[in-house]
């Protein structure tokens, strides 16, 4: 696989975790709107908030580190 396709992938990779952050959050919150301050919030909330914060985080730091990888090599070749 060539390397520009590879940090394609992963960047890709990285906006879709954002874009179904996103999407999963309105979900909640639409199914959750109508219930505020009448019930406490699931525990299962939290866990989904901050896994998905984690998944981003992660899917980000891999992504810029595998973009800084390919630039590294492509200039070291360049040089060659």
């Amino acid at each position: 696989m060539k390397p520009i396709v590879l940090v394609a992938a992963a960047w890709l990779a990285t906006a879709l975790t954002a874009v179904l952050g996103v999407a999963a959050a309105g979900t909640i919150w639409f199914y959750m709107e109508p219930v505020v301050d009448l019930v406490d919030d699931p525990a299962s909330y939290y866990v989904a908030v901050v896994s998905g914060f984690a998944a981003l985080g992660l899917s980000f730091a891999v992504s810029l580190g595998l973009t800084i990888h390919v630039l590294r090599c492509s200039a070291r070749t360049a040089e060659a």
